[in-house]
Order: structure tokens, then sequence, then C-alpha cells
């Protein structure tokens, strides 16, 4: 009895001995023996259950993250040893969390190791569409960066969930991660540049839900949050005639317009566009015209003029082909009525016809960019050429609209 307890105490101490020789080890630069000396004391009956040894796995494969992506790293020979390494190092830091009763562990830095890897690897997914492994792994990088504390780093991975799930036509999830953002009272100077969009998405979630008390107010926390931004201003501008109060709107719009104009001619041309969508929707069309030749006559190449001007005339010619169905629909196909019917029907197709180099364009503006502003606008460009294939399709022009299509069916289907 007394030699089995004496070989019982010797195995314990063996297995203590196996996490200080893996603690050794790495700081001496052997990488390859940590992690063999730490995945023997993670299974071991006397080391299994020890908020140290787990602490020093997660520290460990965290090293073995640290060789894989950083090419300064003084591990870097081991990059290759673990590709699984931050699924790894998230296990052994939740198991440490659990068992370190007494908060003896920080394991903020191997939080934020996992959680840089999570929303490293989000990136390359959501450019490449495939919005639903991105939005698997930015949802994994919020609840680890919230766990390590760093706030800001959880936005940024909000903000690609976000994304996501307005890709994926996921309108609860929309709101569960762009909900926050919204209400947050202050934004980081570096995060500015993605808020708009955050703004925008909900913004039109809420419109589209018949939402008018949410859809003033996300329009509202914008101009309160952002007020340097004329686009604010436009937003708030655009609830404003949703609610009927065009003479508001129009207000609003002009004042995004004044303070735009020391912002550089991009920066003016674009606010033009969007004052002219005010002016659209607010049913004064030739002033919305005025303000998209405006625009393009100071930054020929843009997207947002042509796209303007091409969804413009489609809206046009969808009036007309309204106006059609319904004397359609009445079934009076008097000669009378046939004329009138003939009428609107060119109407409609000389709409269609002046769309198409405006649309056009704006497809061409689209490809032309790099990948990452291409995976941002595949919304945009999948508006673009929806109405380029409509328009196509009623002019009769089926051979055009065949590559337009085919264009057409690849995106949505990278978005099931």
């Amino acid at each position: 009895m007394f030699t089995a307890l004496v070989a019982l105490g010797f195995a314990v101490n063996a297995q203590t001995l196996q996490v200080q020789s893996a603690m050794s080890d790495l700081k001496r630069g052997y990488l390859n023996k940590a992690k063999t000396a730490i995945d023997k004391a993670c299974e071991h009956e006397s080391t299994k259950d020890d908020a140290k040894t787990w602490y020093y796995a997660g520290l460990i494969y965290s090293m073995i993250g640290d060789a894989a992506t950083d090419p300064n790293s003084k591990y870097k020979k081991y990059k290759d040893l673990d590709p699984d390494w931050s699924n790894k190092a998230y296990q052994a830091a939740l198991r440490c969390k659990e068992l370190d009763k007494a908060g003896d562990y920080d394991l903020k830095y191997i939080f934020s190791k996992i959680g840089a890897d999570y929303y490293d690897k989000s990136i390359p997914l959501f450019n490449s569409g495939n919005y639903k492994e991105a939005l698997d792994y930015s949802d994994k990088a919020i609840k680890i960066f919230n766990s390590s504390g760093d706030a800001e780093l959880a936005n940024e991975s909000m903000y690609i969930a976000g994304y996501c799930c307005k890709m994926l036509k996921d309108n609860d999830g929309i709101k569960k991660y762009y909900g926050p953002l919204v209400r947050k009272s202050k934004v980081k100077e570096e995060f500015k540049t993605k808020m708009p969009h955050v703004y925008q998405t909900m913004y039109m979630l809420y419109k589209e839900l018949k939402d008018t008390s949410n859809v003033i107010k996300t329009a509202e926390r914008y101009t309160k949050v952002m007020p340097e931004d004329p686009n604010a201003n436009m937003l708030l501008a655009q609830a404003y005639i949703w609610t009927g109060n065009n003479s508001k709107a129009f207000e609003l719009a002009n004042k995004s317009l004044e303070e735009s104009k020391n912002n550089g001619e991009l920066a003016y041309a674009k606010m033009l566009c969007a004052a002219a969508g005010i002016y659209e929707q607010g049913g004064d069309i030739q002033t919305a015209e005025a303000k998209y030749i405006e625009s393009s006559k100071l930054v020929p190449n843009q997207f947002e003029a042509n796209y303007g001007m091409g969804s413009m005339l489609v809206n046009r010619a969808a009036d007309k082909n309204a106006s059609i169905n319904k004397m359609i629909e009445a079934g009076d196909f008097s000669e009378e009525n046939e004329a009138v019917i003939a009428k609107l029907t060119e109407e409609r197709n000389e709409y269609l016809r002046k769309t198409i180099p405006y649309l056009t364009a704006a497809i061409a503006f689209i490809d032309a960019q790099d990948e990452s502003t291409q995976a941002q606008m595949r919304p945009n460009l999948h508006s673009c050429l929806r109405a380029l294939n409509s328009s196509y399709v009623a002019l009769e022009m089926y051979n055009e609209s065949k590559p337009i299509k085919a264009r057409i069916d690849q995106i949505e289907a990278s978005a099931n």
C-alpha cells in the first residue's frame, strides 16, 4: 500500500511537472515540445481539472496562432503546428474560466488572439459572398471580444455580422447586431465610416416593417451621434418624405447640400444625388433630374448619379406600366383605349431605353472596383442587374438579357 501511494504521488508530481515543462519549453522557444507536454497534462486525471493547466494550454495554443499569423513571431517556424489552434485555445480558455473560481487567471490576451483570428477569417468569406460562414465566425468573434473586454473589436465584428444578415435577408439578425450599434450615444472616430451603412440599413428595415416610430428614431439618432455628417440630415429628410412632410424634407435636403459644399467635389456630387432622390420621392421629378445631371457634370465616372438616374427612369416606366395594366384590367378594348395603351407603352419603352446606358455605367463602375469594395456594393450590383434585366425583357431584348440574368442567378445562389 505504501509503495502504491508513493507511485501515485510520483505520477501526480510527474504530471504537474508536465505543465511546468510546457511553460519552460514555451519560454525557450520550443513550441512543439510545449504543445506535446500541455496536451498530456490536459488529458491526465491529476491535472485536467486544474485551471492552471488550461490557462497554459490556452496560452500555448495562442502562441501557435501567433506563429501562424505573425511573420515576425519568434515561433514562426511552427506556423503549421496546428491549423485548428484558435478553436483549441478557445476551448482551453473556457475550461480555465470554468475552473478558476478565484479569478486568478487573466484570459484577455488569449481571448483577443482567438477573436482576432475569427474576425480575420470572416473577412475573406464575406468578400467571396459566403455570408453564412462569415456570420458564424463573426458571431464567435463578438462573444470572444466581449469576454476579453475588446468592445471596439466586438463592434467591428457586429458590423460584419449585421452586413451578412442583410445579405441573407435575415431581419431578426440585422436587429440583433445593428440594433446595439444604432443605440450607441457615442461612436469612435475610426468606426464612423461604417455607421452610415448601419443607420441606413436599420432605417430601411423599419421602413419595410412600417415601423414609423423607429424610422424617425433611427434617423434622429444619426443626426445626434454624427451631426457633422450631411448624410444624417438626408436620412431624416427621407423619413419626413415617408411621413408626408415634403416641405420639411426638401429643407433638410438643401441644408445637407450646403453643409457638404466644402467637403470636395466627390462628396458634393454624392450629396446632390441624395438630394435628387428626396425630390424624386417628393414628386418633383424636374428638380431631381437637374441635380443628377449637375452631379454627373461634377464627377462623370461615379455610381450614384448613374444609378439614381437609371432608377428614376425605371420608376417612371413603372408608373406608365401601372396605367397600362389598369386599363387592361378594366377590360375596355375600344379603338380609343387601344390607342392610349399603345401611346403609354411607347412612353414606357422610351424611359426603359434611356435607362439602359445609366444602369450599364453603374454596373461597370462596380465591376472596376477592388474585391472588398465589390463585396460591399453587391446589393447595389444586384439592384442594378435586376433593373437592367427587367428593362431588357420589357423591350424584348432577350439576347442582352441572358448574361445579365446569369449574373443575377450567381449572386442569389451565393447568398443562399
